[in-house]
């Protein structure tokens, strides 16, 4: 069971985010939680990330979801206002009954493909690849 802990990602400019450790886990459907405190000394506005896992039916898996809010700011006639938020999920069965080694394998392909250039310019552009 990993121990909970502050993150840190690359943004767009290839420069260090911290996530910072905000909530660990009381278990199943517990979410961990984490924020973005660095940029925005608004609570309420800053990025934030959770993940929840729980058994699944079967007790053949383990249910794993995340949740990602990005709030996006600007200056309007002069006041920084909360203009939108950018809201992301993910969600899969993590199956026990299958050799660990090939799950991880299995879910760090799926992390990588997210950071994939292609599904970047996807998510950039708003459309599939065609």
């Amino acid at each position: 069971m990993a121990t909970m802990a502050s993150i840190t990602v690359k943004n767009v400019a290839n420069a260090d985010v911290i996530y910072v450790a905000k909530v660990p886990s009381a278990g199943d459907r517990s979410p961990a939680k984490w924020t973005q405190d660095a940029l925005t000394g608004i609570s309420g506005w800053r990025p934030r990330f959770d993940v929840v896992t729980r058994d699944n039916g079967n007790k053949d898996g383990r249910i794993i979801e995340g949740n990602f809010a990005y709030p996006v700011t600007g200056t309007v006639n002069g006041t920084l206002t909360l203009l939108g938020t950018v809201p992301l999920r993910f969600s899969g069965t993590l199956p026990t009954n299958l050799d660990v080694a090939q799950v991880n394998e299995a879910f760090v392909q799926f992390g990588n493909l997210l950071v994939s250039t292609l599904i970047r310019s996807a998510a950039s552009d708003g459309y599939a690849p065609t």
